[in-house]
């Protein structure tokens, strides 16, 4: 099996989650005997060295940029804020006049950054094509005000692509009654965690509690941050002692800081930025509780990652990642006196605290990126037998 793979970020640019799934995906995927061709925009590093010369288990093909444009939004030239649209429709077009795959069995592309490339490669070439969905329009915009012309996209993608990987059962139903999508080529594969970066939780000591509170993720509307520092000014209300970390960034940090000067809670209220995995472990291990209260969120993979470290974890109910675990606690997104509560009973209650945070950690550890990676390939095969199944028909 040989697979041309479209990607918009991997490892060491990356904005999100998505550089992360595609170096686990293709790590697992080589370890199956599996071929991959990677095309993703050119970023230097120091001086002419590439992403490349960083990973040995796949092709990877830099697909140089319009100079005045950065996918990754670095500050000497135009980024993810003004440019975006213009980087995302050239970087496209560079794909398909650099695309060498002519071996591969499947075209393989990633969220509606990479579509538009891929469809063409497929028109041209006639070759089976899936298209992973890592998150909506909808999703991202948190139902404010989304793209309609992205969602055309994510709609041609769905009619389009010969099968269609949605990252948790949630999403898959989502394309099914908004996108009228064919519930015959969509499957749901979740994503995995690396427990290697991530702390064992079997010396974690749950009788000691720091009262400690952690948000880790991007700090946008999609991931319901208001609703944490609301929360946040419940609990401390009714206890001063507790501390919450606020571990990201994203639009939404001005408003948040600007809630908790105005209702007195700053001091109990600490914003770190952006964290690196090896600061993300350090605030695992330190936190009481983990909250994601995601207004819409296709999986979460930050909540596997606190789950493996021990730490007790309150997701909203439209988290991805929930419906596939037992030991968690969950909330509506918007209703931070019951996040509140939740927050209080884990903080106040050992048993509780013990309960969650090794259950947990246990439960999380059939999420791995070795499944996905089976499953994965499962999944191309099927979409080479549709597209010839297609080809017969026709």
């Amino acid at each position: 099996m040989k697979v041309a793979m479209i990607g918009w970020e991997f490892p060491p640019f990356m904005a999100g989650g998505l550089g992360i799934h595609c170096l686990e995906l293709t790590t697992q995927l080589a370890r199956m005997d599996v071929d991959i061709d990677f095309y993703m925009p050119h970023m230097a590093l120091e001086g002419d060295l590439r992403v490349a010369e960083h990973h040995k288990h796949l092709k990877i093909y830099e697909v140089e940029a319009e100079p005045g444009l950065s996918p990754y939004g670095d500050s000497s030239r135009r980024g993810y804020d003004d440019a975006f649209n213009d980087a995302v429709w050239q970087y496209n077009q560079r794909v398909v006049d650099a695309f060498v795959s002519e071996d591969a069995d499947v075209v393989h592309a990633h969220d509606w950054i990479t579509y538009k490339a891929a469809a063409e490669i497929k028109r041209r070439t006639g070759k089976p094509l899936v298209w992973s969905c890592h998150s909506t329009e909808y999703d991202r915009s948190a139902g404010f005000f989304p793209q309609q012309w992205i969602i055309e996209i994510e709609k041609a993608a769905v009619r389009d692509a010969d099968l269609v990987i949605a990252v948790s059962e949630l999403t898959r139903k989502q394309l099914i009654e908004r996108f009228d999508a064919d519930p015959g080529k969509v499957v749901a594969i979740h994503n995995g965690v690396d427990f290697s970066k991530w702390s064992d939780h079997m010396d974690r000591d749950y009788g000691r509690s720091n009262k400690v509170v952690l948000y880790l993720s991007r700090v946008s509307r999609q991931k319901g941050p208001m609703s944490f520092i609301r929360a946040a000014k419940r609990v401390v209300d009714r206890d001063r002692s507790v501390r919450f970390i606020v571990a990201g960034k994203g639009e939404m940090v001005p408003e948040m800081i600007s809630y908790c000067i105005q209702n007195g809670i700053m001091e109990n209220v600490t914003f770190t930025g952006f964290v690196p995995d090896n600061e993300a472990q350090r605030l695992y291990e330190a936190a009481d509780v983990y909250v994601l209260p995601s207004v819409s969120e296709p999986f979460g993979i930050s909540v596997l990652e606190a789950m493996t470290s021990g730490t007790p974890t309150i997701v909203s109910k439209t988290t991805g990642v929930g419906e596939a675990l037992t030991h968690v606690l969950r909330a509506e997104h918007w209703d931070s006196d019951e996040i509140a509560d939740q927050i209080l009973a884990i903080l106040h209650n050992k048993p509780l605290r013990e309960a969650l945070g090794k259950n947990g950690a246990l439960e999380v550890r059939k999420f791995t990126w070795e499944r996905c990676g089976r499953r994965t390939l499962e999944a191309y095969k099927l979409a080479i037998a549709r597209a010839q199944a297609m080809k017969v028909a026709a």
